[in-house]
């Protein structure tokens, strides 16, 4: 599957800060933000704790994650939050932006179109 271009996932980013679930999640948007951007930029070799930490969590240069978890807990929250959009809110959306677990370098993809109800709706059972 080809990957979107690079306008396609800047108007996906928009649609995930605009959704309820991140209306009031500063940390989750600013990490959102910069590790897409970054991405976009071919910058991924800094997409790491020991510049994350400053850079977006606004941890002192001297920053040590080995003692100071905020950008695990952080990318967690952040995992939580695309899974939850994608859910709901963006369900038909066409464009994936992930974060796999443990990496801070976003994947962009186009999403496969939906051939039939969730996983969930389709176990349910009607008398």
């Amino acid at each position: 599957m080809n990957s979107p271009p690079p306008e396609a996932v800047r108007l996906q980013l928009q649609s995930i800060l605009a959704a309820p679930c991140f209306a009031n999640a500063a940390r989750a948007r600013r990490f959102l933000i910069y590790i897409v951007e970054e991405t976009l930029a071919g910058r991924t070799e800094g997409i790491k704790e020991l510049v994350l930490g400053p850079e977006v969590f606004d941890r002192p240069a001297d920053f040590d994650p080995k003692v100071d978890p905020v950008v695990r807990v952080e990318a967690g929250r952040l995992r939580k939050r695309l899974d939850d959009y994608y859910a709901l809110t963006g369900a038909a959306d066409p464009v994936l932006i992930e974060v796999a677990v443990g990496s801070y370098v976003p994947r962009f993809q186009f999403r496969a179109p939906h051939s039939g109800p969730p996983a969930a709706a389709s176990r349910l059972r009607y008398a």
